[in-house]
């Protein structure tokens, strides 16, 4: 059987809240990304794969030049990682998922084929129908759906289980939505490093998001959500659903019936 691993997102931003590079991080130090053109490697033993050459336009995804992931441990300087569930697939499954999405996706397009889709897509593949994001996906065009799912992590500084009976979305450019079913969580962290310390608790109904332009978004869900501490990068404080986020380029209100953000506000 193969090991069990979790699996985070890194927000690098670019451009304040208003355009931001996601990242997707195996185990401790695995890392998988795309770029457009042949991009920077993130370590010194790392390259670009991809389809077309050099060519600007086409897609390219990090990996190590001995076959291997690229590596790196934390979050760079100034983002913050989600926890988005754990895995067992192995690094050959990994790969094989890569070809396939490079052969489906070789051209970059900022409002439709991206890296927020690739790591989007990447998660969902890991984790399964419990896969949680920080938020819907800047930008791109992308449909998305999983039945029941659960994904608990026991190891490290981040421990947390949820389990959702599915959830289903989309995305059109900067516009998009979201339905779930019932879901629960519960997550207690202790790596301020990457932007996480504190106990959260997530018990809803279900829930229904809206995503506009500028990351404005708004959230129908009965929910009794209650925590307090750092949560990918946010100051967050609720008690049972009534509560506010704040930082990482954005900021929200929560209340039992649902809440309202901006930018990178989170849930």
């Amino acid at each position: 059987m193969s090991e069990k691993r979790t699996v985070r997102l890194e927000d690098h931003y670019l451009a304040g809240p208003f355009a931001k590079h996601w990242t997707v991080y195996v185990g401790e130090s695995d890392v998988y990304e795309v770029t457009r053109g042949p991009g920077i490697p993130s370590s010194a033993n790392s390259s670009w794969s991809g389809s077309s050459g050099k060519d600007a336009s086409k897609m390219f995804i990090n990996e190590a030049r001995d076959g291997r992931p690229s590596r790196r441990s934390w979050a760079r300087s100034g983002n913050a990682m989600t926890l988005v569930g754990s895995t067992f697939k192995t690094d050959d499954e990994i790969a094989a998922f890569n070809r396939e999405w490079l052969n489906n996706n070789s051209d970059y397009e900022l409002l439709d084929t991206n890296c927020q889709t690739y790591a989007q897509e990447l998660c969902q593949f890991l984790v399964g129908g419990a896969f949680q994001m920080p938020n819907l996906p800047q930008v791109g065009t992308d449909a998305w759906a999983s039945g029941p799912g659960a994904t608990a992590t026991g190891t490290g500084p981040i421990r947390s289980a949820r389990a959702t009976v599915g959830k289903a979305g989309a995305q059109w450019k900067s516009l998009g939505a979201e339905a779930e079913g019932p879901s629960a969580g519960a997550t207690a962290s202790n790596d301020i490093r990457n932007g996480n310390f504190g106990a959260f608790s997530e018990a809803s109904v279900g829930r229904a998001e809206v995503k506009g332009p500028l990351g404005v978004r708004a959230r129908l869900e009965p929910n009794l959500d209650t925590g307090l501490g750092v949560q990918s990068g946010q100051l967050k404080a609720k008690v049972l659903g009534f509560g506010f986020s704040i930082g990482g380029g954005g900021i929200g209100i929560s209340t039992p019936l649902g809440g309202l953000g901006f930018g990178n506000s989170g849930k």
